[in-house]
């Protein structure tokens, strides 16, 4: 919990910010959408990185 406020106020909140706004610039274009919806799923990530765990949501393995 510590190791992620220590982030948060060093790092986090300009990470979540430059997401957020590149996030915003490609979805104005149709082809940038995409990309920029996944630019939004990163910003809690960015924000609270530490004991945060990314799964892969296209392996079937993943359920078994």
């Amino acid at each position: 919990m510590i190791g992620n406020i220590i982030w948060m106020v060093l790092f986090g909140w300009e990470l979540a910010l430059a997401h957020l706004a590149t996030g915003v610039a490609l979805c104005l274009t149709i082809i940038g959408i995409p990309l920029g919806l996944a630019n939004f799923k990163l910003i809690p990530v960015s924000l609270l990185p530490l004991g945060t765990e990314i799964v892969r949501t296209d392996d079937p393995r993943q359920f078994v």
